[in-house]
C-alpha cells in the first residue's frame, strides 16, 4: 500500500519537475538541464581539439569536415 503511494507521488513529482523545466526527459532518461548542457561544451570542446589537430597536422579534408559538422551544430 505505502509503496504505490511513494510511487505514485514520485511519478507526479517527476511530472511538475519536467513541466516546470527543473528536469528534462530524453529518452526516458530524466536529467538536470545543467547536465546538458555541460555535455555539449564537452562535445563543442573535443570538436574543437580535433579541429585543432587536423589543423597541426595539415589534414585539410578532415579539417573541412569537422568544420562543416561545427557550423551545422552552432
Amino acid at each position: 500500500m505505502f509503496n504505490d503511494f511513494f510511487n505514485a507521488f514520485m511519478k507526479a513529482a517527476y511530472t511538475v519537475a519536467i513541466k516546470e523545466g527543473v528536469l528534462v526527459e530524453e529518452d526516458g532518461i530524466v536529467l538536470n538541464p545543467s547536465t546538458i548542457e555541460l555535455v555539449k561544451e564537452i562535445e563543442q570542446i573535443n570538436l574543437q581539439h580535433l579541429i585543432d589537430n587536423a589543423l597541426a597536422t595539415g589534414n585539410r579534408e578532415l579539417f573541412m569536415q569537422l568544420t562543416n559538422q561545427k557550423e551545422e551544430i552552432s
